[in-house]
């Protein structure tokens, strides 16, 4: 089987799950060729593996105070970049093109007539089970106009459908032994490092050590009660690991891997970004502190009270890559002769 495996590289999150299925489908007896489309290059983790197509696509850029840029992210959208691809990449030469939420490849796929299966956590707001909650409109639009499937694989904190699984988290969280070494650990891509230290060295921190993860710098440094360092894979993991709490956007991959550790979790989703708006309302349903604002008295009393949720997701890797492999493939309805 040959199989085209498209990416969306506008995040960490997605470029750490897939890597985990790209792995598993790498070694399937089933599978003879396996190439890699990414598009958005925005992600901050390196790739281990080849890339076989790149292009620019789309992507979100934030502005200031946790905010998406809208005008900026549809400034700097590649249409051209997206047609290019939909003219030069040979889609019919794939007998099956998965996409972790990665437009082009979905698009291309349907154009071509070839069995397309899509990937993400989006995906489940198409359920009928699923919350209600504020910007499911948006995210039904992206899922079912931006990233068209007609095979889905869905994955969230719970499962509302069969098509639905638990997250992927990856081997090295799964195999972490989690520790606390009074630390917490920062990740919030959408603020400046001016801004997250303008909050976290505030006076009432100052008994309090915070790692931050920075979207800029290029080599760690530390500033009086925090310690700035670049986003490293190996040293997120292992301070994920040894961290009390995490304070983190609205990001899928992130909270899962948080909440599979057992850390405190405070959770500030983007303003304007539907998904992560939508996966606070349900993790505060679920007992995790979420807030719309960086605020350093909400913050304090985050600290000081303990609100552990820890959920043990079940390991669903391998039963998803076999429903990607085995998913059922209709063809386009050839028009019939006048």
């Amino acid at each position: 089987m040959k199989i085209l495996f498209g990416i969306q590289a506008t995040g960490n999150g997605h470029i750490s799950r897939s890597t985990e299925i790209y792995k598993l489908l790498k070694q399937h007896p089933d599978v003879e060729q396996l190439d890699v489309l990414i598009s958005g290059g925005k992600a901050q983790i390196g790739l281990p593996f080849e890339v076989n197509y790149e292009y620019k696509g789309f992507s979100f850029y934030y502005g200031k105070k946790g905010k998406i840029s809208v005008l900026k992210s549809i400034g700097k959208a590649s249409f051209l970049s997206v047609m290019i691809a939909l003219m030069k990449v040979p889609f019919k030469k794939y007998d099956l093109i998965i996409s972790d939420f990665e437009p082009i490849t979905l698009w291309g796929a349907m154009l071509a007539g070839v069995k397309r299966v899509g990937i993400g956590n989006m995906y489940a707001v198409t359920s009928h089970n699923f919350p209600k909650t504020k910007g499911n409109f948006a995210n039904k639009f992206f899922a079912n106009v931006m990233c068209p499937a007609r095979n889905k694989i869905a994955m969230h904190f719970k499962k509302y459908d069969d098509f639905v699984y638990y997250p992927v988290i990856r081997n090295e969280i799964r195999n972490a032994i989690p520790g606390d070494k009074n630390f917490t650990l920062v990740y919030l891509n959408s603020f400046t490092d001016e801004e997250l230290m303008q909050c976290f060295s505030k006076p009432q921190f100052a008994n309090h050590k915070f790692i931050i993860y920075s979207k800029t710098s290029e080599k760690s440094y530390a500033l009086n009660n925090c310690e700035i360092k670049p986003l490293n894979n190996n040293s997120f993991i292992l301070d994920m690991a040894n961290c009390s709490g995490v304070i983190t956007a609205g990001g899928f991959q992130t909270i899962s891997e948080a909440l599979y550790l057992g850390k405190k979790l405070f959770v500030i989703p983007l303003k304007k970004q539907s998904e992560q708006i939508c996966n606070a309302k349900i993790l505060a349903g679920m007992g995790v502190k979420t807030s719309t604002e960086l605020d350093a008295v909400e913050i304090k009393v985050w600290l000081d009270n303990p609100n552990t949720v820890q959920i043990k997701f079940e390991d669903d890797l391998e039963k998803i890559v076999e429903a990607i492999l085995h998913a059922p493939h209709t063809p386009r309805r050839q028009r019939k002769a006048a």
